[in-house]
């Protein structure tokens, strides 16, 4: 007959492999902090721009050196992409 193995719990698994695994996803959640920074602050910048575009403020536009389609076509990059 077959048995199931059992899953070990946390308490089974040795209190450094625990450490371990929590500094490692620490680093990861650290080093990706600018990148969502700058996620972030993208997509508050073209959503500002597309306002900006759509509201006919042609002297803003004029005054950030470009033209209300070239506003539209950043703001409608998405976020990720530089």
């Amino acid at each position: 007959m077959f048995t199931p193995i059992a899953l070990r719990s946390l308490q089974d698994i040795a209190p450094r492999a625990l450490s371990h695994s929590n500094a490692a996803v620490w680093r990861l959640l650290a080093s990706a902090r600018p990148t969502v920074a700058q996620w972030l602050a993208r997509s508050r910048e073209r959503q500002a721009l597309r306002e900006i575009a759509e509201g006919n403020n042609f002297h803003l536009l004029k005054d950030i050196g470009v033209s209300r389609e070239e506003a539209l076509r950043e703001a409608d990059k998405p976020f990720w992409r530089g």
